[in-house]
């Protein structure tokens, strides 16, 4: 669920994202579709269903973008249109983070929209809050926004009250490019994270294309401000491989302050899937015959600008599992943790695996098993008809002064307590239905040994009722901080809250609160013409003042009240 091509093995030193803007776009945009489509057929024809379906949206984009290249060409076509320009920066309504008026959102009001993926960081007075925006895309493909011509997913909004009123920003765009590419097209799967109120980072999944695309990299990007969130610089590919024979999907982004509070000394930690193709093309590699799965790492200590040779931490043949749903986060000291799930070859079977580093990632110690997880719903599909496979949702670790500064905590989605059986279900490989949990497990000797799983959501366990999507932090007294989705207030468990739950103890008891003003519906990809039909966003969102300097937490979430797909954001003070 997150998603993006791939860019050539990673890079020790990148191109200065100064030089030599790329010239105005020479092809049209039908043109340029079409080159992406040519990736997402590419990916179709080489990878099992079992495998696309758990791609992130970045890659359930180029799907979509081959399967409705007509119907995108044709708007392409019509896109002369008059007095519609994207809007510039627009206060949000209370209780949302985007505008939900922007023009660009409603462009046509037969192709629909989506806002989802909701990212955040908090740094003093300043907080950012990105997404998955159709509307950034309509910005960028149909009203000029961006001056290469590259394409974007991505949306922001910047509060300067620290989290409790917001400006949409718009689209975040790649430019400019470097002059040896004709595109860089942002694909989304955001992950924001920052190390000061002034310095910002948006990680992204990204496509390359080279002039007359000769060639294209898949790759993970990461867009730099130093104004607070208000403006960023162009993208830096942390990782790029060749687009016909790799994959980078779900990328997950920790950052950190160097020796000084310069940019250039921030240090920055991203995690992603290479999905490798090279077996399937013939072309040798690990697997023949098959996909090859890498579950990466890199690194950068100067800000972004250059960025370390990818580490594998966990690889498996496609025949034997799968990997995906990487998460990084940092601990005290030079203490780096990277999570992701791990799936048996027919996706019933999974856990959760981590590996830990103790000096700032350069090497990393063996895996141990976190925990291991049962799907919820069928094991990727809930009720209502929108996916939730991936189980890992979240990875934090306690950096405060308090008694368990270093405690590592994960959250994940689980549907072992409660099942019932479904003659269309597929939980656990039979004919059930497995309603989700909430559970966090803890470790407090550096992630070697865990905690058994504790129920975070505190509703009637007898109810047939489904939570899901768990984010996590730890604010700077120690509190942890969780937010999910959840329809206990439902009791057919159809309309869905958005729930915020704290912890003073260390994760063993929980307060629950209820984070959404009103209930609403799923809101699935159907309404929107480039993304998966069952879909409502694979992760939210939940950040605490990473300077230290605020107790609480900012959540953020995909929100349909309105009856169409929206950013929803709330903060709390303890």
């Amino acid at each position: 669920m997150g998603g993006a091509l791939a860019a050539t093995v990673l890079i020790a030193a990148m191109t200065p994202a100064g030089s030599g803007q790329a010239a105005p776009p020479t092809m049209s945009l039908g043109e340029h579709l079409a080159i992406l489509a040519k990736y997402g057929e590419n990916y179709l024809e080489r990878l099992r269903p079992e495998v696309v379906q758990r791609l992130s949206a970045g890659g359930q984009t180029l799907l979509k973008l081959t399967e409705d290249s007509d119907d995108l060409r044709d708007l392409a076509a019509a896109r002369q249109r008059q007095g519609v320009r994207a809007q510039g920066p627009r206060a949000a309504r209370p209780g949302f983070a985007n505008d939900t008026y922007a023009a660009e959102d409603f462009y046509s009001r037969l192709t629909g929209m989506t806002q989802s993926e909701t990212t955040a960081g908090w740094c003093g007075s300043n907080a950012l809050i990105g997404w998955n925006d159709s509307g950034s895309f309509v910005s960028t493909a149909f009203l000029a926004q961006s001056p290469s011509g590259s394409l974007s997913f991505n949306g922001w909004a910047r509060s300067a009250d620290a989290g409790r009123h917001y400006t949409d920003r718009g689209a975040l765009v790649a430019d400019p490019i470097p002059g040896t590419l004709m595109f860089r097209d942002l694909l989304g799967d955001p992950v924001i994270g920052c190390t000061s109120p002034q310095n910002f980072y948006f990680a992204s999944l990204a496509v390359d294309t080279a002039p007359g695309a000769t060639s294209g990299t898949s790759d993970v990007t990461v867009s730099a401000s130093t104004d607070g969130g208000t403006t960023f610089a162009p993208a830096v590919a942390a990782s790029a491989k060749d687009a016909e024979l790799h994959f980078l999907d779900k990328p997950w982004m920790a950052v950190e302050p160097g020796p000084t509070s310069a940019a250039s000394d921030d240090v920055l930690h991203v995690a992603y899937l290479d999905i490798d193709l090279t077996g399937l093309a013939g072309a040798g590699g690990p697997c023949p015959d098959q996909a090859h799965f890498a579950l990466e790492y890199v690194r950068s200590t100067d800000g972004g600008r250059t960025w370390t040779t990818p580490a594998i931490l966990d690889e498996a043949c496609e025949l034997d599992a799968s990997l995906q749903a990487a998460q990084v986060e940092t601990g005290p000291g030079d203490t780096v943790y990277v999570g992701w799930e791990r799936f048996a070859a027919d996706g019933a079977a999974r856990e959760i695996r981590i590996r830990r580093s103790a000096d700032l990632g350069a090497t990393f110690a063996p895996a141990a098993t976190v925990a291991p997880v049962t799907g919820i719903g069928d094991g990727n599909v809930l009720q209502g008809q929108f996916r939730t496979g991936l189980d890992l949702q979240g990875l934090a670790v306690d950096q405060s002064r308090g008694p368990r500064r270093g405690t590592v905590y994960v959250t994940y989605h689980d549907g072992s307590a409660r099942q019932k059986p479904d003659p269309a279900g597929f939980c656990n490989a039979s004919a059930t239905y497995c309603f989700g949990d909430i559970q966090v497990v803890r470790s407090t000797d550096g992630g070697t040994t865990w905690s058994a799983p504790v129920r975070v959501n505190n509703d009637d366990p007898a109810l047939g009722i489904d939570q899901w999507f768990p984010a996590v932090d730890v604010d700077s007294t120690g509190a942890v901080w969780t937010t999910y989705y959840d329809r206990r207030r439902d009791d057919r468990n159809f309309l869905i809250d958005t729930f915020v739950a704290r912890s003073g103890d260390g994760g063993a008891t929980w307060s629950n609160r209820r984070a959404t003003a009103t209930r609403f519906p799923p809101v699935t990809g159907w309404q929107d013409v480039v993304v998966n039909p069952a879909y409502m966003g694979d992760y939210i969102a939940i950040a605490t003042d990473a300077t230290g300097r605020n107790p609480g937490a900012i959540a953020a979430w995909g929100d349909n009240a309105l009856g169409d797909a929206n950013v929803g954001q709330r903060k709390f003070e303890r």
